[in-house]
């Protein structure tokens, strides 16, 4: 004998206090306990197939445009709600702490799908991965999860009608959800290494782990069982902990979800299996499991897992993690907004008799008018977020380099050789930080310029080959050049081109992370990047243009939008400095400086440019300037400041190399 199927089963709250425990210490990193703690992603899903499995069975009786609505309204309430409040409190507070970054563009696209179920195909579009260091600045990354689940959400509930109505009468309506669970397995076990990203946050690979916890909940519902099994309860229960523990422990992210999800996908249904089918006498684990503790904390699960992400990035961007009285203040944060949350957001409305509870029609359509009003409400705030910013880069004109028309009065320089001049400008994201000189010289000089900045995808770096991943949209970029120069048009190649000093590990001293930079710039990488770069200037040399390359900047060791403000000032991460010595630039810039010499020997129509002089005047460089104001955005990119710092000397530079051209012949047609 086995509790009827709508009984409810304490100890599955405790599985999912296990399951959120396990995913706030993997994301809160505490000591690498559980390295492969995100699995208990994985046993939500589970969970939550045999949850709602259970829950639509409960309803059998109704007619299907019923038992949809009812489900959704269902649905939203218990969903909706919390959600909400957690995204708008996060766009809020991103905005109040969180400057905008390289990042910030993905971060908002990923809040404002998450208000749809939709984040998780935002971040599959992305290029950086669940684990990749750039994540950990995402505050709405754990909802690619509730995306999965709202998708599953919205074909499950019909294939399960079916499988109530018909299974007794069709073989094919009790193949369906086997059949696409075992192709959802197939899905994952190809992209897992074909596709990774779509493998990790898209439904179709996915599917398979909350199928699997209906699929249990079908079994057994649908069959008979002895007393047997309550023999067998505690070796299930024992073999359901080791194999979720290996998960915990052992699991490989790039591996993952297959084959690793497996074990926790199948350690799961056991542990379910054992506590459902077990009734009286229940072992110590299954006694653990649905104490008032452990049953209290799965209850609160959901809350705890939408508040402990956002909570740990804000913390992270601020004062960091690192502070032992952060770490001893964090749980105790995430548990109390969780509990706020859970008894006076979930509970009252999820359990209220109003008619927004009762009524389908009426839940619906306040839920979507919540949707869309606050989705409104963030997508405003991510478009102005210095209306609510605490920071010092609420002065956006003076940090971006991106964002104002030029407020200064601009005296145009009248001179035929400019006419019909272009200025094409190709590179990294420090093309687009630029944006503020460039405007600046196209009011002044009148010229056309062009820009092709793709992020990530530096054009003639000096430090390296560049990279292979971007050679399809480089190439795009240089057959668009080639087609529009014409001779005596000017192409300014605009990169990083130093090793990055920010985010590397100087706690272990500075010579040690010095010389690790250094290593970088081997002899190896100097050759291919001299190979890369006499490629693109031979290109550019073959319709006469003329070539304008940036000499390396400063760079430094910490970024100065995330290191300038009182609430930030404390961070390990700023505690480098917005100070270097120019010495070990100058030494860091050696090597690109050297071969900038070489091919401007081999090119005549190269041109270099160097901003090292004006940015960094005496023996130590700052990211600010004598009067306080800021010449970098963060640890490389220019800020606004710097732009005007610059524009001049560029002008200079731009004249010249225009001034020593012939001007283009103009064609005339009669």
């Amino acid at each position: 004998m086995h509790r009827t199927n709508s009984a409810y089963v304490p100890a599955i709250d405790g599985l999912r206090a296990i399951a959120v425990i396990s995913v706030i210490i993997f994301h809160f990193d505490i000591l690498g306990m559980l390295p492969g703690g995100f699995t208990g992603v994985d046993m939500f899903f589970v969970i939550s197939g045999y949850v709602i499995s259970q829950s639509l069975s409960a309803r059998s009786d109704l007619g299907l445009g019923a038992y949809l609505a009812d489900f959704y309204r269902r649905r939203l309430l218990r969903i909706l709600p919390a959600l909400l409040v957690v995204l708008c409190v996060s766009f809020i507070v991103s905005a109040m702490f969180m400057p905008q970054f390289w990042l910030s563009e993905l971060i908002n696209r990923t809040g404002l799908a998450a208000f749809f179920g939709l984040s998780n195909i935002v971040l599959a579009w992305n290029t950086d991965t669940y684990f990749s260091p750039g994540a950990e600045l995402n505050p709405y990354l754990h909802t690619w999860s509730l995306g999965v689940e709202e998708q599953f959400y919205i074909i499950f509930p019909a294939i399960y009608f079916l499988w109530l109505r018909y299974r007794q009468h069709s073989l094919m309506v009790r193949a369906v959800l086997p059949l696409l669970a075992f192709a959802s397995l197939v899905i994952s076990a190809w992209q897992t290494y074909a596709e990774p990203l779509s493998a990790f946050y898209l439904l179709p690979s996915r599917f398979w782990e909350l199928a699997a916890g209906a699929l249990l909940f079908q079994l057994i519902g649908t069959r008979h069982f002895s007393a047997a099994w309550k023999r067998i309860g505690p070796l299930m229960l024992a073999s359901g902990f080791t194999l979720v523990l290996a998960g915990f422990l052992f699991a490989q992210r790039t591996q993952f979800p297959f084959p690793w999800a497996l074990a926790t996908v199948l350690g799961t249904l056991l542990l379910i299996a054992a506590l459902v089918l077990q009734d009286n006498s229940p072992p110590l684990a299954q006694r653990l499991l649905q104490s008032g503790l452990a049953t209290y904390v799965g209850r609160l699960s959901y809350s705890l897992y939408l508040w402990h992400w956002p909570v740990a990035v804000f913390l992270r961007w601020t004062t960091g993690l690192e502070l032992l009285a952060v770490q001893l203040i964090y749980p105790f944060l995430v548990f109390a907004l969780a509990a706020a949350s859970y008894h006076w957001i979930e509970t009252p409305v999820r359990m209220g008799r109003t008619a927004l509870q009762r009524r389908a029609w009426v839940a619906c359509f306040c839920g979507f008018g919540a949707i869309g009003l606050l989705w409104w409400g963030a997508t405003w705030v991510s478009n102005n977020p210095e209306r609510l910013s605490l920071s010092q880069t609420s002065d956006t004109y003076t940090w971006y380099a991106y964002k104002h028309y030029p407020r200064e009065e601009i005296e145009p320089i009248e001179d035929p050789r400019l006419e019909g001049r272009q200025l094409f400008v190709v590179g990294d994201s420090h093309t687009a930080a630029y944006r503020t000189l460039l405007k600046i010289v196209s009011i002044k000089l009148g010229v056309t310029i062009v820009e092709y900045e793709r992020g990530g995808c530096g054009v003639v770096s000096l430090i390296a080959a560049d990279p292979a991943r971007c050679a399809e949209a480089r190439e795009t970029d240089l057959r668009d050049i080639e087609a529009r120069a014409k001779p005596g048009d000017i192409v300014f190649l605009a990169s990083l081109r130093m090793p990055e000093l920010a985010g590397r590990n100087w706690n272990s001293g500075a010579d040690a992370a010095f010389s690790e930079a250094m290593a970088e710039l081997s002899a190896e990488n100097i050759q291919a990047a001299r190979t890369s770069a006499q490629a693109v200037l031979g290109r550019l040399k073959a319709i006469g243009a003329q070539v304008l390359i940036d000499a390396p900047k400063p760079i430094f060791k910490a970024p100065a939008n995330r290191c300038s403000d009182w609430f930030n000032r404390m961070n390990p991460v700023c505690a480098p400095g917005l100070r270097i010595e120019r010495a070990q630039l100058e030494r860091l810039r050696a090597a690109q400086m050297s071969l900038l010499d070489e091919l401007s020997r081999e090119h005549p129509d190269l041109n270099v440019w160097d901003p090292m002089p004006l940015l960094c005047p005496g023996p130590v460089c700052s990211a600010y300037d004598s009067s306080g104001a800021p010449l970098f955005f963060d640890s490389n990119h220019l800020s606004g400041h710097g732009n005007r710092v610059l524009e001049p000397s560029l002008t200079q530079t731009l004249l010249t190399i225009w001034r020593n051209t012939p001007a283009p012949r103009q064609t005339t047609t009669e």
